[in-house]
């Protein structure tokens, strides 16, 4: 896997039509009728989900704890749904990695060359050196955890951290601290972007406003109730070379969303595929 990341989930991205990424976090407690809540049924509904919306997504994202809870059998799982997923789909392990940099190789080894994702998602909270064996790989890419979607989210990252004034930067909440600092960042390795909750939409164009040439990968539309119009309206990259790409660097990740068409219904692969369909429509953005 030797081109860079940028180009593959551009290609992607044309091919489709769409910014749309399909998450996959199967809750053993929400499964629909005729799914067993084991890893077995887990495996299944997940196998579903994503054969259905394969054809509309741009990129795939798993969420590993899902997978984890079940140890070693619930990893050989995760593994046999990476192997179903093309080649030409990029594939984020939402792994929220980050520690020292000894362990932070062992991340790389583990979630790269044993899992084959194309990207990860990863905590800036150590700092540059502590996930700097995630952003070496110039192939794979690293979206760090900027403003998130969760409740509680803003208990932190909206605490307003003091003037750097050495830098020239005012004194700003710890979110667009994080965006400032991974700019910098980008500009030595290039495989950077950010997390950022559709749930925030003014934070969300705050950041950008910051960072205006970082791919953002933003959770929160659908179940969590985010705001599609700010995602589209500030999502994508406006300077560099990503805002000549199509989807302008943006990646937008329904989960629920659309598994969740899977319940009361005949035919759940087709009521996925349908939903998918959708949400590929609502999020149509190209060059």
């Amino acid at each position: 896997m030797s081109e860079p990341f940028a180009a593959r989930l551009a290609a992607r991205t044309a091919r489709v039509g769409s910014v749309l990424c399909l998450g996959l976090d199967p809750d053993p407690a929400g499964l629909p009728p005729g799914f067993s809540p084991d890893v077995a049924g887990v495996e299944r509904f997940a196998a579903l989900v994503l054969d259905a919306g394969l054809p509309w997504v741009a990129a795939v994202k798993a969420n590993l704890a899902f997978f984890e809870a079940f140890g070693s059998a619930g990893l050989a799982a995760l593994e046999r749904l990476r192997a179903r997923i093309p080649a030409d789909v990029p594939f984020v392990a939402d792994a929220k990695r980050g520690d020292i940099g000894s362990t932070a190789a062992r991340h790389a080894a583990a979630l790269y060359d044993g899992l084959g994702a194309d990207a990860v998602t990863a905590s800036p909270y150590l700092g540059s050196t502590a996930i700097a064996p995630l952003l070496e790989r110039e192939d794979r890419f690293v979206y760090l955890l900027c403003r998130t979607s969760n409740e509680g989210a803003g208990d932190i990252q909206d605490l307003v951290v003091g003037a750097d004034l050495a830098a020239g930067w005012p004194a700003e909440a710890v979110h667009r601290r994080v965006a400032r600092l991974a700019e910098g960042w980008s500009a030595h390795y290039g495989t950077i972007g950010l997390v950022v909750g559709a749930t925030a939409p003014r934070e969300l164009a705050a950041i950008r406003e910051t960072a205006p040439g970082l791919p953002f990968l933003v959770p929160g539309l659908g179940a969590q109730g985010g705001d599609e119009a700010a995602v589209l309206a500030s999502g994508g990259v406006r300077d560099g070379p990503w805002a000549e790409r199509p989807g302008h660097g943006l990646l937008v990740s329904v989960s629920r969303g659309i598994a969740g068409a899977a319940r009361a219904t005949a035919d759940p692969e087709a009521a996925v595929s349908e939903a998918a369909a959708g949400w590929s429509a609502r999020l149509a953005v190209l060059r």
